[in-house]
């Protein structure tokens, strides 16, 4: 069986499983209720980051500092990240 690509009408594989809420440690939870507050949900690539939580840590902690800015609505911040996840191949 031949593996295609999303775009190609195929199914997605995921190369890594993210954080399930009910997997994660507590200071974990937190960042998810963070930025489940700033987005209205918990991104898959936020759940990848919560492998490493020092990563996550960071990651969020600058979404947050650039959020706060105000220059771009989160929103469409987000849009890019899935454009370009899309352009370069990332299965997410």
């Amino acid at each position: 069986m031949s593996r295609r690509g999303a775009a190609e009408g195929g199914m997605q594989v995921n190369r890594i499983s993210g954080i399930q809420d009910k997997d994660a440690g507590f200071r974990t939870r937190w960042i998810f209720k963070r930025i489940k507050r700033r987005l209205g949900r918990v991104p898959l690539s936020a759940r990848i980051r919560a492998c490493d939580f020092e990563l996550l840590r960071i990651w969020e902690e600058m979404s947050a500092h650039v959020a706060d800015a105000g220059r771009i609505p989160a929103k469409l911040k987000e849009l890019a990240q899935v454009k370009v996840a899309a352009m370069v191949g990332c299965p997410f």
